[in-house]
């Protein structure tokens, strides 16, 4: 199934007890509608408050006449703040989460001219002018497959991960109200885009410069690559498969 959700209204996509979470909510409506527990694999485990444009869960089931009533039942019994976007059959060795190939986010900006309280959970406030041209300057440099572990935390449930990643694109765009940071990546560290953007925002207030961001893998005491911006302003855009 292919999701979107407005991730303030949760404590992230990972089931929690006695949370409202992605994954209870998908999972508590798959078992009014099939009669048991129906476990639910997600492409990402967003965090608390990020968002999702488009995610993918998939799950087993054990007939087609179920799969048909789940597709038919399961999108008008989601929240407000969760929408099934599809729901498709696929073949029996896919997984949302290790049949990815890649994802993108994008974290944005708003400039602080055109700031109301109405964008505090989807947005981070630029109270300063920013020099985009610099942002792109810094994020360009991380493109590549580079050891991303300076601007990750180990994610408790997968310890030995790997944290070598390669990004495939990375902008900063501006528009009349907003800057948007955009990445795409194979695979992404617990905070790291989080990280990455905040890293960007300095190169984008001068706080660093060329050799900084020339640098940015040199070691643990790069500035400005262990700050974690915060959730609102972060949003899950698509899940690619090969």
């Amino acid at each position: 199934m292919d999701i979107a959700y407005d991730g303030s209204f949760t404590y992230g996509f990972q089931k929690q007890e006695s949370l409202v979470t992605v994954q209870s909510t998908i999972e508590g409506a798959l078992k009014v509608v099939c009669g048991s527990y129906v476990p639910v694999v997600g492409a990402s485990r967003t965090d608390r408050g990020v968002h999702a444009l488009h995610n993918v869960v998939s799950f087993v089931l054990r007939d087609e006449v179920l799969y048909e009533r789940v597709a038919r039942r399961l999108p008008v019994m989601m929240p407000e703040w969760l929408t099934i976007r599809n729901c498709v059959p696929e073949s029996a060795n896919f997984s949302a989460r290790f049949s990815a190939a890649g994802k993108s986010y994008a974290y944005v900006f708003i400039k602080d001219g055109c700031w109301t309280p109405f964008f505090a959970r989807y947005a981070y406030r630029l109270e300063y002018p920013v020099e985009v041209v610099a942002m792109n300057d810094a994020v360009h440099a991380l493109l590549g497959t580079h050891d991303f572990k300076g601007f990750g935390n180990i994610d408790p449930s997968r310890r030995h991960r790997d944290t070598m990643c390669t990004l495939s694109a990375a902008d900063v765009v501006e528009t009349d109200k907003a800057v948007i940071f955009t990445v795409s990546g194979d695979h992404f560290l617990y905070h790291m885009v989080r990280r990455m953007a905040y890293f960007v925002l300095k190169a984008g207030q001068g706080r660093i410069g060329v050799e900084t961001w020339n640098n940015a893998f040199s070691g643990p005491d790069v500035p400005y690559t262990r700050q974690v911006m915060a959730a609102g302003g972060l949003y899950l855009v698509a899940v690619d498969y090969a």
